[in-house]
């Protein structure tokens, strides 16, 4: 079943509700939609309520004259909880996802029963300066080829965007303001960590291109994690290795 829940700011969020049993909210990494965990969605779905959510600006959700934020992508985690009524749910995110997850946890401890974060940063210091710097500066150019290989980024994108809209009009602007909140958020301490209380478990790929060191301290500062690093695997487990990572996640949901 999929529906849409209106935000304060007027931002139709889009979003799937798909099985029964405990709820599970399924969140996609940054500039795709729910389609990208697809196979995650119909496996789960088995024997959860999944709740699968295209973030806004993303996949079918509109924009909003606000910039984007992860504290606005959590709070409109909890509109679509409440929309529902579910008082209480897991969630999975990969990558933004799981940094909104991280938030979402944070802010509002009485609404996640679990957590489980994959390819996730705590703070934006974890990606190398110069990086942060080019995200400052970004520049989109629909006529290199480079900028629309669907196998690179941004290309890889365009087509989750354009599920919710009817050309790439406005693609540059959403990058740009994507990239600027990749260069300066999020913000979270050790200390913030500290306070989320739920179980957590905490997933990172040996070949990811973010330092495991980063994701070491995130489990560490975490006050109930647990720890996997998956051999082989990148910022991208989901699809490269879903056995493993369906069989990780269901072992921790069922503890």
């Amino acid at each position: 079943m999929a529906d849409t829940f209106i935000t304060a700011d007027g931002v139709s969020i889009d979003y799937e509700v798909k099985g029964e049993g405990a709820p599970l909210v399924m969140l996609h990494s940054g500039m795709m939609s729910r389609d990208d965990m697809r196979i995650q969605i119909d496996y789960f779905s088995k024997n959860h309520q999944v709740i699968a959510i295209d973030a806004r600006e993303q996949g079918r959700s509109s924009s909003s004259a606000l910039n984007i934020s992860y504290s606005l992508m959590s709070g409109d985690v909890i509109g679509v909880l409440d929309q529902l009524n579910i008082k209480k749910a897991s969630i999975f995110g990969q990558s933004d996802g799981g940094v909104t997850a991280l938030l979402t946890a944070h802010n509002h401890p009485n609404r996640v029963e679990k957590l489980i974060i994959h390819g996730a940063v705590y703070n934006y210091k974890a990606y190398p300066e110069e990086q942060r710097e080019m995200w400052k500066n970004y520049t989109w150019d629909q006529n290199k080829p480079e900028d629309v290989d669907p196998d690179g980024f941004p290309g890889m994108s365009i087509s989750s965007y354009l599920l919710g809209r009817s050309d790439l009009s406005n693609f540059e602007s959403h990058l740009q303001e994507m990239a600027m909140m990749w260069a300066t958020s999020p913000n979270l301490t050790a200390e913030d960590l500290a306070k989320i209380e739920v179980p957590t478990l905490v997933i990172v790929g040996d070949h990811y291109d973010i330092s495991i060191s980063h994701t070491v301290e995130m489990h560490e500062a975490l006050a109930n994690s647990e720890l996997f690093i998956a051999p082989g695997a990148t910022h991208y487990i989901h699809r490269e290795k879903p056995d493993l990572l369906h069989k990780v996640m269901e072992n921790f949901l069922k503890q």
